[in-house]
């Protein structure tokens, strides 16, 4: 018994190290105009081996939304469920850190509201409840205890913060123009979005940056700034990188071919880049411009989905091994991607992580 002890304790030590290890200092500057940091040219892919990812080697479950409902679907493109059915759009689904709860994005009150529903889609149920404004783009925090979101019920579009119970609410920015698409810290202590501060771009479409904040709502900066727009910030699970989208490259120019989605309205195709936490060392991952890659979303050990005009992608975080998840014919946008934590052939969630056993003989 006492062993069992021993070994519980120096599994938990193991994992808070693992954690530690994760949390990078992030020097931000305290202001309300964000400073944006120096732009690297953006290293190429171009290069990188089109070899098939194993398809069957990522284990999870994907949520995405299709034709106005939600869906999920087993990260080895088997088993594709409709979770949602109802005759307003459903879409924008995110998992809760153990995978038992999803957060989604309804227009069924006649307004925008940010939902929860069982992993199985039952006790669904209105979240943010703000008649007649907009409230969207959840984001549900790794420790369990948050959902960011947008919500324009102040005036501007800005991140909110909520307890899963409808609890506690409260605004993380205050900032002109339009902030939206948050994404947690892996420590749960900092918040990625995209913002605008009010700018918008010769074509007349918001002018897109990624910003970064505290959960707190302090120390605000703008790691991004380019030509074009770049959006949906994804937090790494390791805590260094954001993926994200992003169309400075503009449109492709090519005689016989008009890209898939071509909006004279964008600035140009979008394609998913990758960044360090610091704004540094960003890179194309998948130089595509035939078609707009949107939607970018991390497993837990490392993969990324992302939406290639409506196909479900999985490729690995250097760019390679592309391969499509599913049917491209069933569609797909928004996906979010659940792996339970499995360490010595344990599968941990949140309940089971935190809870030591003491054994007294």
């Amino acid at each position: 018994m006492r062993a069992w002890v021993t070994l519980r304790w120096l599994f938990v030590l193991l994992l808070l190290s693992a954690c530690a290890k994760t949390e990078l200092p992030v020097k931000v500057a305290e202001t309300f105009s964000p400073t944006a940091l120096p732009t690297e040219s953006p290293a190429s892919t171009a290069d990188l081996s089109d070899s098939q990812i194993d398809i069957t080697s990522p284990s999870g479950k994907i949520l995405f939304s299709a034709e106005g409902d939600i869906f999920v679907i087993n990260a080895d493109g088997t088993g594709r469920t409709q979770i949602t059915d109802h005759p307003a759009e459903d879409f924008d689904p995110v998992w809760s850190p153990d995978g038992t709860k999803i957060a989604f994005r309804t227009h069924r009150d006649g307004d925008e509201e940010v939902y929860i529903m069982n992993a199985d889609g039952s006790d669904q149920r209105n979240l943010s409840n703000a008649p007649n404004r907009g409230d969207y783009s959840p984001a549900w925090s790794p420790n369990g205890e948050w959902i960011a979101f947008m919500s324009d019920r102040a005036g501007n579009n800005n991140i909110w913060l909520i307890r899963p119970d409808g609890s506690d609410l409260r605004q993380a920015t205050d900032i002109p123009g339009i902030s939206e698409y948050p994404t947690w810290s892996p420590d749960s202590s900092q918040i990625a979005f995209h913002c605008t501060f009010g700018r918008r771009l010769s074509t007349g479409s918001g002018d897109f940056e990624i910003c970064l904040v505290n959960f707190d709502g302090t120390e605000l900066i703008q790691l991004t700034d380019t030509p074009g727009s770049n959006k949906l910030p994804a937090w790494s699970p390791d805590g260094t990188r954001l993926a994200f989208e992003s169309d400075r490259e503009g449109w492709p120019t090519l005689p016989d071919y008009e890209p898939l989605g071509y909006d004279p309205g964008d600035f140009g195709d979008s394609e998913i880049y990758l960044m360090n936490i610091d704004g540094s060392g960003q890179i194309n991952l998948t130089n595509n411009p035939r078609e707009g890659d949107t939607f970018p979303a991390w497993s837990r050990d490392g993969h990324l989905v992302f939406s290639r005009y409506g196909c479900l992608m999985i490729m690995k975080d250097d760019g390679s091994g592309l391969a499509p998840l599913g049917s491209c014919l069933d569609g797909g946008h928004f996906p979010d991607w659940y792996q339970p934590v499995e360490t010595l052939g344990l599968r941990i969630t949140p309940a089971t992580l935190y809870s030591i056993v003491f054994v007294d003989e």
